[in-house]
């Protein structure tokens, strides 16, 4: 190399990583601020949207209609969980577990189980929504599976 590109070079270096550390500086700063305020505005903004079933503690079911037991839902609904969470949607166990609902007590104890969870990318704690499991429903599913759960719902006197 020549001596004094070289010495140039040397010369010239402080000033070059003075400026790219400010714009990494701007950068940082600049992606701070928003994630902060998109992060401030969903805390105080909350989750608005209204779905059946977001007020958990206020679904009627008679106990006496059940045909699973607490557990049985539970681990129901975390098989929903699972089936929809990630990458693909497995609708086979989505369709398994909606037949298996006996009667309206079930499909609403089933909800209850699966309770509101997060929701987004891969359940994301900055971009997520925290949805219910007809939240995850409308969410994950395309419009022909949408259409077989409504009828589900529909026969089971619940509204999707």
């Amino acid at each position: 190399m020549n001596p004094l590109v070289a010495a140039a070079a040397v010369q010239a270096a402080p000033g070059i990583i003075d400026k790219s550390f400010s714009m990494m500086k701007l950068v940082f700063v600049t992606a701070l601020t928003v994630g902060g305020g998109y992060f401030i505005y969903k805390k105080i903004k909350g989750n608005t949207k209204v779905t059946p079933g977001n007020n958990l503690n206020k679904l009627q079911i008679s106990k006496t209609g059940l045909s699973y037991s607490d557990s049985e839902y539970g681990i129901m609904a975390q098989s929903l969980y699972l089936a929809m969470d990630g990458s693909g949607t497995d609708e086979d166990t989505i369709f398994a577990i909606l037949r298996s609902m006996r009667n309206r007590d079930d499909l609403l104890m089933l909800i209850k189980a699966f309770g509101i969870r997060r929701y987004g990318i891969v359940t994301s704690l900055w971009f997520g929504s925290d949805l219910n499991l007809v939240g995850w429903l409308n969410e994950e599913l395309g419009s022909k599976d949408k259409t077989k759960v409504r009828e589900i719902f529909n026969s089971l006197n619940v509204p999707f």
